[in-house]
């Protein structure tokens, strides 16, 4: 009974075995393709290159170094008088000349104030009876003047009557009276000097606040301080500006500062005068000169370089306070042989710069180091020849042992 049992379970499975057997070879049949892709590398085609020569040149020596532009003069123009914001004149970017008005502040208070000032000049001028300002005299103050008589009657008065006490015309009391007046008449005259003195003084206190009103007056309109540009604008119209708050910010920018760091190894070879040639990325491949004006007095102690500063010409305002430039500096020294290659025949491989030497109907690629630039050329320093021919162009195409095609 049980072989019966087991028979009849195997014929099923059987039959499910070749079944799957059935499908699997189906599925391994190979079936027909095509040839298999040539490699990539074998399919390059040659690319269609111009090549130039190094060239060696004799180049005085100099200095490649970074630096940054800044303002000759750089001024955060503020308020002198406490006032309203009336009016401004400037926005960023405007250009100013020394005198323009930048802000104009309420001034009404300051005018009244300078009228009150005058007015007292005015009073203690008539008091003293002056007529014009050439100068002073208290003896000619009207006060002064009667004083002055009234002593000199008393005076007088005073000598007749005691001439006349010693020839007994009259009592002794009459000329003891009369000294007493003359006295009195005296003191009165220095009082009355005194009184003009103090009302000079008085004039001239009345004066100087006078001026000092006119000057609030002036400082109502916000002046820029030299000729540039206007950096920012800190007030708008209806704010209160207290005394010293900066309504705007005014640069100098022609000339500007190249402010750089020299190696204390090249320091020796850094001169006043000596010429800088520099160039900023908002300006590929253009020249901007200037000239070495100021020479540090001491070394930084942390980063052993010289502070050197030198000055751009900016006549046409094409250069900008902030931009980055790469600066050559004249070294003092003999010329020395360079090797120049076109600035286009300089690539890039990360940090490294490059260039694809010809060899044959390959290029080889060579690291190199970038110098200082000449026109349109460049210097190079690496494993590379004068004579030697380099891509001038399509760099970013080319690989070491690259197959190309001069043309």
């Amino acid at each position: 009974m049980k072989r019966k049992v087991l028979m009849r379970l195997s014929v099923p499975v059987i039959v499910a075995a070749a079944a799957l057997g059935a499908v699997a070879c189906k599925k391994t049949t190979p079936t027909p393709t095509g040839p298999e892709p040539a490699a990539t590398g074998g399919s390059a085609q040659p690319v269609s290159v111009r090549f130039a020569k190094v060239e060696s040149r004799k180049l005085p020596p100099a200095l490649e170094i970074s630096g940054t532009l800044e303002p000759d003069e750089k001024s955060e123009v503020a308020a002198q008088f406490a006032g309203a914001v009336k009016s401004v004149a400037v926005d960023v970017g405007t250009r100013v000349k020394k005198g323009d008005v930048l802000v104009v502040l309420d001034a009404s208070e300051a005018a009244l104030r300078l009228a009150a000032a005058k007015s007292t000049a005015d009073q203690q001028r008539a008091r003293l009876g002056l007529k014009s300002k050439n100068g002073f005299d208290a003896e000619t103050v009207p006060d002064v003047k009667a004083a002055k008589e009234a002593r000199d009657l008393a005076v007088v008065e005073a000598k007749r009557t005691e001439k006349l006490a010693q020839e007994g015309a009259v009592a002794q009391a009459v000329a003891d009276q009369a000294k007493t007046n003359a006295q009195r008449a005296e003191a009165a005259y220095d009082a009355a000097r005194n009184g003009a003195n103090q009302g000079f003084a008085a004039l001239k206190t009345a004066e100087a606040q006078a001026g000092l009103s006119g000057k609030n007056l002036k400082d109502t309109r916000v002046l820029a301080p030299f000729d540039g540009a206007v950096q920012e604008r800190r007030v708008s119209a209806g704010e209160f500006a207290g005394v010293g708050r900066v309504v705007a910010v005014v640069v100098k920018d022609n000339p500007l500062r190249l402010k750089i760091d020299v190696p204390e190894a090249e320091i020796a070879g850094i001169k006043q005068e000596a010429s800088v040639l520099l160039r900023v990325s908002a300006y590929p491949g253009r020249d901007f000169k200037g000239t070495v004006k100021r020479i540090g007095a001491a070394i930084n102690s942390y980063s052993r370089t010289l502070p050197v500063e030198a000055e751009v010409p900016n006549d046409e305002g094409t250069l900008r306070p902030g931009f980055f430039v790469r600066a050559q500096v004249s070294l003092e020294g003999a010329a020395t042989d360079v090797l120049l290659v076109p600035e286009s025949a300089v690539g890039s491989t990360g940090s490294n710069a490059r260039v694809y030497v010809r060899e044959g109907n390959r290029v080889l690629e060579k690291l190199v180091a970038v110098g200082r630039h000449v026109g349109d050329l460049v210097e190079v320093r690496g494993p590379i020849k004068a004579g030697e021919e380099v891509a001038a162009e399509s760099v970013a195409e080319l690989s070491d042992s690259r197959e190309v095609a001069p043309r």
